[in-house]
């Protein structure tokens, strides 16, 4: 798909890869955290509750990174058009 110069557009494939961002983060730590607890330490809520905890913190880690580097890169582009 070509990239659009449009910003509404170029926002909101931003906007979807943000979220898209968050949720793989929650749906990978608690599917590690479920296995854990379901195969290997058998401590049933702990492991599922701590696998999503840190998968929530990676996912806004994660959205921060990439929220930081397109706000620098809309900076830099208007730096050029001046």
């Amino acid at each position: 798909m070509p990239h659009s110069d449009d910003p509404f557009y170029a926002g909101l494939g931003q906007a979807v890869r943000l979220g898209t961002e968050l949720i793989a983060a929650l749906i990978v730590g608690g599917g590690l955290g479920w296995a854990v607890d379901e195969y290997v330490l058998e401590t049933e809520p702990w492991g599922l509750v701590t696998g999503l905890m840190l998968g929530a913190i990676a996912g806004v880690r994660n959205a921060y990174r990439l929220a930081q580097r397109w706000q620098g890169g809309a900076g830099k582009t208007d730096q050029t058009k001046q």
